[in-house]
């Protein structure tokens, strides 16, 4: 947004004129900022065959998926609900990652009936799994690698205690099940929380996932999630996805040189593509002064946020 006195535009577009022909509460979305963070993330990973999978948690406006898509993302899913909405944007079922944790194993069936791309996350589903489909239909396995990272501990999802992924000490467990059914492992997925600003945490997490990944003959991509930092205000503190982009990718490269042959990278930004890219419009309806404070009121509210 820019701002001179009177006068505030987006790209050059006076709010007013916006306001006064959508409403508001609106939401604005810079699609110039968008496909610039997808770039950026292209050229930090350049080094080698990455393919962006953008959360859609963090933004499923569907006019803003089809612009992810239009630049070559993929995108992952937790529901059969956001899969469904990804497909009305454009993305086909090839396009599409589903990471569900806690659901009715009734889900992961329809994950597989529409064709998604299925990552599993606890050792009872992986079972189930194996049970209905054997070696018939390939997914892949989240991984709780241990490691506390991220802003606060709220959203760390890689510590002991949190409910996501399949505990690195239960590798045995998962390598009995895949054996005993024969199951087809085509990914290796790790996420250890949001707001991520040392590249030494990646590079422990991708230590750990590449230890896994040589009894997995099978492997089509690693997925090393995201959790990319980016600013807030000025003057914050955020991840520097050239340097992790640049070092991952070399330690990436050096894995599939001794697994063998060249895998994928994946990994699956959401905050970092589309949080700087949105603006909230809304309107004042009263402003009320006190001794101490002067509050302004909107028509709009933290259910907004």
């Amino acid at each position: 947004m820019e701002f001179s006195e009177g006068n505030y535009t987006i790209q050059g577009v006076n709010v007013l004129d916006i306001v006064h022909k959508f409403g508001t509460p609106l939401y604005v979305y810079d699609a110039e900022k968008i496909v610039t963070q997808i770039k950026s993330l292209r050229t930090a990973y350049s080094g080698s065959d990455v393919r962006v999978m953008y959360a859609a948690k963090a933004l499923s406006n569907v006019s803003v998926l089809k612009l992810i898509r239009k630049y070559g993302a993929g995108i992952e899913v937790v529901s059969p609900q956001e899969a469904h909405l990804a497909m009305r944007a454009g993305f086909t079922s090839r396009e599409i990652l589903f990471t569900p944790s806690g659901v009715d194993f009734n889900e992961i069936v329809e994950g597989v009936n529409l064709g998604l791309a299925i990552n599993l996350d606890n050792l009872s589903a992986l079972q189930k799994f194996g049970e209905k489909y054997r070696n018939t239909y390939p997914c892949g396995i989240r991984i709780n690698p241990h490691i506390l990272a991220g802003g606060n501990y709220k959203i760390s999802t890689g510590h002991s205690n949190s409910k996501f992924g399949i505990s690195i000490y239960q590798f045995p467990q998962i390598r009995e099940l895949v054996d005993r059914y024969g199951i087809q492992i085509h990914g290796l997925h790790v996420h250890t929380g949001s707001e991520i600003t040392e590249t030494d945490i990646f590079l422990k997490m991708a230590e750990i996932l590449f230890g896994l990944a040589g009894d997995f003959r099978d492997l089509k991509f690693i997925d090393f999630g995201s959790g990319f930092k980016v600013a807030y205000k000025d003057g914050d503190m955020v991840t520097n996805v050239y340097d992790v982009g640049l070092k991952l990718t070399k330690s990436f490269n050096e894995f599939c040189m001794m697994y063998g042959r060249k895998l994928e990278l994946w990994i699956e930004p959401g905050k970092y593509i589309v949080s700087e890219s949105g603006i909230l419009l809304v309107q004042a309806n009263v402003v009320k002064s006190t001794p101490t404070v002067t509050f302004v009121g909107v028509n709009s509210g933290l259910n907004h946020l």
